[in-house]
């Protein structure tokens, strides 16, 4: 790879990942600003009521952490060329952060049959819950979408022939881009996993 090729891909890389620590920034005042309003109304008192969490939303705390961990083992692995192993760790996460937000539309249902609703409900309590969650699994079903691309892409890469010629050009112009993909993948997610777990605890210890 040209020295050119290299200085622009590191460049890209660093935009990308600049751009990301934003969009995480913005994220985080965004949520900073969900909490917040939900220390205030519940400060207000009136016709808040608390009610139980699902136990569902436990098992979308350990389906989301768990696969942070296979993300991170995709992503060292295509640092290091390991392209199978890439791509069965970006399978395993895209189905655990699949499962998360089946998990997280199951939690609402059963609030739902719970009397705990969204629209015109007397109780506070219930949408800024509902918005919360709702929020936060909007933005990890775009993680999934990008997770989905990455993993086709891998696969792609996976099947190719194993010329030298060819594997120098992945190495050199494909294989980049997917390392690309999975930087900032990894960096999103983990964010995402992070964020969760402190909504849920927040949620647990102030509903």
């Amino acid at each position: 790879m040209s020295s050119t090729a290299i200085k622009y891909k590191n460049n890209t890389q660093g935009a990308h990942r600049f751009t990301m620590y934003l969009f995480i920034v913005t994220t985080s005042m965004i949520f900073a600003g969900f909490t917040s309003a939900f220390i205030v109304q519940k400060g207000r008192g009136g016709a808040w009521t608390s009610f139980g969490i699902p136990k569902i939303f436990i098992l979308s705390t350990i389906l989301i952490i768990t696969s942070s961990i296979f993300l991170q083992i995709a992503h060292i692995a295509n640092k290091r060329g390991n392209m199978k192993l890439t791509t069965i760790g970006l399978f395993l996460t895209l189905v655990l952060g699949s499962l998360f937000c089946v998990c997280q539309i199951e939690g609402w249902k059963q609030l739902n049959d719970l009397g705990v609703y969204l629209s015109f409900n007397p109780n506070p309590a219930g949408p800024y819950f509902l918005v919360i969650t709702f929020v936060h699994a909007l933005h990890v079903s775009v993680a999934v979408l990008f997770l989905t691309i990455a993993f086709f892409h891998s696969l792609f890469l996976l099947k190719k022939p194993t010329d030298s010629n060819i594997v120098h050009k992945l190495e050199s112009n494909e294989k980049g881009l997917l390392a690309i993909r999975t930087d900032l993948l990894t960096l999103f997610w983990h964010f995402m996993g992070i964020l969760w777990l402190y909504l849920y605890i927040f949620l647990s210890f102030n509903l």
